[in-house]
Formats: structure tokens, C-alpha cells, sequence
């Protein structure tokens, strides 16, 4: 399974979803993280840990897919150390508009920081 989600806290308690990202990742990976993120679910509004490996590869559909999750979670830190992964990234979120509640990260402990901010 490309997306593997958790249930963690920041370093001051909040709940926030761990998504461990690697391999293809499909339409049917990106709907189904979404899925958990929708309102009525356990990790709706919550703070969003991504944490994507070197190798992961997404699909168009699967790009696009992300842009539809805004809304759904606090924030969304994305740790990513590849540089193609980085600019990878970077363009889908472009397309989508500049959005104050994601950023990308090169280690974790930037990104919890970053979450616990809110």
C-alpha cells in the first residue's frame, strides 16, 4: 500500500495523521487518504504529517486528486528530501493556488514545529 496513515501527535499533543507515502501512488491511494480526511471522519480538520520517500512516484490522476483535499485538515507538512520529488510537489500544489496551510519540509522535526504552530 503506497499511503500507509497513522494516528500520531505533534510534540505538544495534537492528533495529527501520519501518512507514510512510498511506491506508485494511484487515484484510488490519493481517494483513499482523502476518504479519512472527509468531515466526519476521525482525522478531519486535524494536522497532516506526510512523509514521502525517495522512490515514490505519483499518477496524474492521482496528482490531481490532492488539490481536492483542501479544506479537510488544518495544516499538511510534507516532508520530502528528493529534489525531483520537491518540484514534483511543488507544481501540483501551483495549480491549485498558493495555500498557507501546506508546506514542504526537508526534515521531520522542521515539519512537526511548523504544525504545532497552529
Amino acid at each position: 500500500m503506497p499511503i500507509k496513515t497513522e494516528e500520531g501527535k505533534t510534540p505538544n499533543g495534537h492528533l495529527c495523521m501520519r501518512a507514510l507515502v512510498s511506491g506508485h501512488v494511484s487515484l484510488a491511494d490519493a481517494e483513499a487518504m482523502s476518504a479519512q480526511l472527509r468531515k466526519g471522519q476521525h482525522f478531519h480538520g486535524v494536522r497532516v504529517l506526510c512523509l514521502v520517500e525517495k522512490s515514490t512516484e505519483y499518477s496524474a490522476e492521482a496528482r490531481k486528486h490532492f488539490g481536492s483535499m483542501h479544506g479537510n485538515y488544518l495544516r499538511m507538512a510534507t516532508v520530502v528530501t528528493s529534489a525531483f520529488l520537491r518540484a514534483s510537489i511543488n507544481f501540483m500544489t501551483r495549480l491549485f493556488g498558493h495555500r498557507e496551510d501546506f508546506r514542504l519540509f526537508n526534515t521531520e522535526a522542521e515539519a512537526q514545529a511548523w504544525l504545532d504552530q497552529s
